[in-house]
């Protein structure tokens, strides 16, 4: 298996099919949170492509969910995250995600 964000960790890894484009917060899936927590509460750093570009993520607990909350939203716009296309988060460590966007033909964008 490719380990896409650069991490042979790829239990770390996780995918979301975006249903709405305009959400203000997207869940991070429980099983990953629990291996994770102590490091990824509070803030986190997401990067696309080439990694020029960084966006502060405030996270949000919810009882044993975790969310991407604050900044969110300018990452989706900035990113210009539609309907239908696949989100692949890996997680890099040092609180940073790589993120892969593809739309709904399979190309990453």
């Amino acid at each position: 298996m490719s380990n896409f964000g650069g991490n042979p960790n790829d239990e770390l890894s996780f995918y979301k099919i975006v249903l709405d484009p305009r959400m203000e917060e997207l869940r991070v899936p429980s099983t990953l949170v629990n291996r994770m927590r102590e490091e990824t509460m509070g803030e986190v750093l997401l990067k696309c492509g080439d990694g020029d570009k960084y966006w502060n993520i405030t996270t949000r607990e919810d009882g044993n969910s975790m969310y991407f909350h604050g900044g969110w939203k300018e990452f989706a716009l900035e990113n210009h995250i539609q309907m239908t296309q696949v989100l692949f988060f890996n997680y890099d460590g040092a609180k940073t995600f790589t993120v892969r966007i593809f739309d709904k033909n399979g190309l990453e964008k």
